[in-house]
């Protein structure tokens, strides 16, 4: 990048005559054509500053070298799975990020996508449907049972009642989402993180360490359960991914050290 020195002492005369020879060479070297509007030498140096700018600048972005194109990205192998894992609003505002992201990469996983979004109301009505309630008040009530307590509710009723509550929770704050691959990704990561109660999860876990809530409790207060984590199942993997990631965000091409040594995924 070449430099510009300005004089410290030039009378009016020298640069005026200076001003004259940079147009000269500015006019052979880039055919450019001057007027003689200018009030006074300032202004038109800082027209012939400006275009040296102007032109300075067109001829380094003709010098930049091609964006490179991704490579072809990788096919999973059998046995191979990609799964969803995203930090509820409750991780991420105690600070639990780096930590869950690190127990990941400690067991050999591979993050594909990483982001942090805050979702609204239409995600969540997506992802916790009305369709659910029935059944969320049906396990509710025969958990209840088996601990011998009464189910005061219509199975329905509390089920819409708890969907109401989980969509509340999960727009009260960002989340940061990852997909996650490797060998039985799934039941991996499902075992990392741990019950989704956080009082019977195992300590180990993400939940046993990190958490110590309860449904009973959150059922009294009328809330979601607060357990730091949602881990996808088998069956709700691949959707769940695709309600949060485009393809374009997803990176499997790169290889960790950790692929390399199991001959990759």
């Amino acid at each position: 990048m070449p430099t510009v020195f300005l004089p410290k002492e030039m009378d009016r005369r020298e640069m005026y005559l200076e001003l004259l020879r940079m147009a000269k060479e500015l006019r052979e070297k880039y055919d450019i054509r001057f007027s003689r509007n200018a009030e006074d030498e300032v202004e038109a140096l800082y027209g012939i500053m400006k275009a040296l700018y102007e032109l300075t600048r067109a001829e380094m972005e003709a010098q930049k070298p091609a964006k490179k194109k991704r490579s072809k990205r990788k096919k999973k192998k059998p046995g191979v799975e990609r799964t969803l894992l995203f930090v509820k609003p409750d991780g991420v505002r105690r600070g639990l990020i780096g930590e869950v992201i690190s127990r990941i990469e400690k067991a050999g996983l591979k993050i594909i996508g990483l982001k942090m979004v805050w979702l609204d109301e239409e995600w969540a009505k997506k992802h916790y449907p009305d369709e659910m309630a029935v059944k969320i008040g049906e396990k509710a009530k025969k958990a209840f049972l088996e601990r011998g307590q009464e189910f005061p509710w219509k199975e329905e009723e509390y089920g819409k009642a708890i969907l109401e509550a989980l969509r509340r929770y999960v727009t009260s704050a960002p989340i940061v989402a990852m997909v996650i691959e490797g060998p039985r990704a799934i039941g991996k990561v499902r075992a990392i993180v741990g019950d989704t109660a956080p009082s019977r999860a195992a300590p180990g876990t993400i939940r046993g360490d990190f958490a110590c809530d309860d449904y009973e409790l959150a059922n009294l207060q009328t809330r979601s359960i607060y357990n730091v984590v949602h881990a996808s199942d088998s069956e709700g993997a691949e959707r769940e991914i695709k309600e949060l990631f485009s393809e374009d965000e997803l990176y499997p091409e790169y290889t960790t050290l950790y692929e390399e040594m199991l001959g990759e995924f």
